[in-house]
Formats: C-alpha cells, sequence, structure tokens
C-alpha cells in the first residue's frame, strides 16, 4: 500500500483499524460452525437458529442506537467502546461452554450486546482523530481492517477444523483470543475531548414541505 495513503491518518485510526480487523476474525471465526454447533451439538431446530439470529441483530441495533446517545452525552467514547469490545470478546467462549441452546442464545445477546455498544463510540473516536478532510480515508481504512478480519476470520476457522483438526468448541474459545488483543489496541487509543459537530441539519417540521394548491 503507498506510504501517501497513510497521510493524515492519526496514531489512533491505526489502533482502531487493528481493532477492528481482530474483533471481526474473532466473529467472523464463528459463523461457519455456529448453525452446525447448534443443530447438531445442543439439537437446536433451524426455526430456533433463525430466532436467535433475528433477536440478536436487533439487540446489536438498539445498544448501538443507546451507546451513540450515552458516548456523546458522558463525553466517555474510550470507555463505552472498550466495555462493548470487552463484552464481546468475553461472549464468545461462553457460547463454547453452553450445554442448551438457550445458554447459547444468551451468549449470543452478549455478543451482539456488545458489538452494538462499541459501534459508535469508535466511529466517533475516529472522526474525533483526523482533521475534517482526512475522515474519508480514516473510515475507509477502518473498514478495510474489518473486511480484511471478515475474510480471514472462516479462513482460519476452516484452517484450524480441517488440518488441526480440533473440536468445535474449541474454535469458540480460540476466538477469544483475537477479541482481547482488539481490547487491547483500543486501550492506547488516546480520547479527543473536542466534539464532531454536525455540519446539516435534518429539518422535520411541517413549514419545510411544499404548499399544496387548493382547487375548490
Amino acid at each position: 500500500m503507498p506510504r501517501a495513503y497513510f497521510v493524515g491518518l492519526s496514531r489512533n485510526v491505526i489502533l482502531l483499524a487493528i481493532a477492528s480487523l481482530f474483533t471481526d476474525i474473532s466473529t467472523e471465526m464463528l459463523y461457519p460452525v455456529l448453525p452446525v454447533f447448534l443443530t447438531q451439538t445442543l439439537g437446536a431446530s433451524g426455526s430456533i437458529v433463525g430466532l436467535i439470529d433475528g433477536c440478536a441483530q436487533a439487540t446489536q441495533n438498539i445498544a448501538q442506537g443507546i451507546s451513540g446517545t450515552l458516548s456523546d452525552r458522558l463525553r466517555k467514547r474510550k470507555s463505552i467502546a472498550l466495555i462493548g469490545y470487552f463484552l464481546a470478546a468475553l461472549s464468545k467462549p461462553l457460547m463454547g461452554l453452553s450445554t442448551s441452546w438457550m445458554g447459547l442464545f444468551g451468549a449470543r445477546l452478549l455478543d451482539r450486546l456488545g458489538t452494538g455498544t462499541r459501534s459508535a463510540p469508535r466511529d466517533a473516536l475516529i472522526a474525533s482523530s483526523v482533521d475534517e478532510k482526512d475522515r474519508g480515508r480514516a473510515f475507509g481504512f477502518e473498514g478495510a481492517g474489518d473486511n480484511a478480519g471478515a475474510f480471514l476470520g472462516p479462513l482460519l476457522a476452516a484452517f484450524l477444523l480441517s488440518v488441526s483438526h480440533i473440536g468445535i468448541r474449541s474454535i469458540f474459545y480460540l476466538a477469544l483470543i483475537p477479541g482481547l488483543t482488539a481490547f487491547c489496541m483500543v486501550l492506547f487509543v488516546k480520547e479527543n475531548t473536542e466534539t464532531v459537530a454536525a455540519k446539516s441539519r435534518l429539518g422535520t417540521g411541517l413549514g419545510q414541505f411544499p404548499v399544496l394548491p387548493h382547487f375548490s
């Protein structure tokens, strides 16, 4: 990658991009094995698999909205993001320890709760760590780390299962390692207390709508 691409990217952005890389490796390691683990090991039906995934995604969306509001009000974006990274990492071995689909259901909700909690404050940390002209590049760099992790995670899981011949539960335990690595990366992020203000606001008042002509 050309060195010029990194011009304007701060240390915070690089650390958060690395954190996204390891977080997605941790998460995506489980996606190839999670449905198999639920149905063949824990005896769950296909409808239960869908229920768990749907509730998990809803939890992530709700948590993301709440954490974004809290991080704006409390100005503690790093702390809130760290909580999210830690919860997501902790949930991985808890899934592997589950002996029923209900136990895995709770751990999966914890995973998505952590993911939703960290997203908004992480983005705010990125935005406040670079000049306005470099924000697109900063978010693109973080997204590249995220996508690289999503690519490498399933490959790593496939390698461990097919070549190393480890048990399926061990995948959940090993996913803790990249998850905690991501948490450690965020520990070194320096929080900027400056507020990034929005340049525009969406008007929702009735006065924003055009007046329709009246026909008698």
